[in-house]
């Protein structure tokens, strides 16, 4: 296990973890943190497409994904209809790219060109429904179970970083059912967990009755 795949691995479980469980109520501190992951990974993905894999080539794909984290996380933060926006497209990107990988099509440009293109349509339908919560917790919870479930694989060694290539999902499905079934199950999970955790929060809130006197 290269050190590498440990940081990668921790990494995703952490982030992924408190996005897919807690997305919606702690949605503002977030989003900047999975907005950081998600530019990451789509840097290291997009500069591993152009420079070789030596060390030179590493470092420098590494440098692009901290950059393409740092910036849209930061837009995360002071932009809120962008951050929407971000969490969306991410999800949309990161189907988009899983599903070209899904059908054998190992080309990076396809993958990256799909994900784009399936990211602008997830971004522009979030702006049609205008954001509602459900789509916050449907969203979190489906990205971030996927992040957990390949920070969980990379540590076992069952998935490489390198797989990341094909998307947080192209990454499951291109590594069997197993991986897959385990995404559907903690999505579901904290998809569950965050509905409750709202409905805790409705009832909790103070009624106009409470502040009659």
């Amino acid at each position: 296990m290269s050190i590498e795949g440990i940081l990668v691995g921790l990494l995703a479980i952490g982030a992924g973890a408190a996005w897919a469980f807690f997305g919606l109520r702690f949605f503002a501190i977030l989003l900047p943190i999975w907005a950081f992951f998600f530019g990451l990974t789509a840097g290291i993905d997009f500069a591993s497409n152009i420079f070789s894999d030596g060390i030179i080539g590493t470092t420098i794909s590494w440098g692009i994904g901290l950059v393409f984290g740092l910036v849209l996380a930061l837009i995360s933060f002071f932009w809120y209809y962008a951050a929407v926006t971000i969490a969306v497209g991410a999800l949309g990107y990161i189907l988009g790219a899983g599903l070209v990988a899904a059908l054998g099509i190992d080309s990076g440009f396809l993958q990256f060109i799909a994900g784009i293109v399936l990211g602008a349509v997830f971004a522009v339908g979030a702006f049609v429904l205008a954001f509602p919560a459900v789509l916050v917790i449907v969203v979190s919870a489906a990205s971030g179970a996927a992040a957990v479930v390949n920070g969980v694989f990379i540590l076992l060694g069952q998935i490489k970083v390198d797989d990341l290539s094909y998307g947080v999902f192209g990454s499951l499905l291109h590594n069997g059912a197993l991986a897959t079934i385990a995404w559907i199950v903690v999505a579901i999970a904290a998809v569950l967990f965050q509905t409750r955790d709202v409905a805790r929060m409705a009832a909790t809130m103070p009624t106009q009755a409470d502040y009659r006197y």
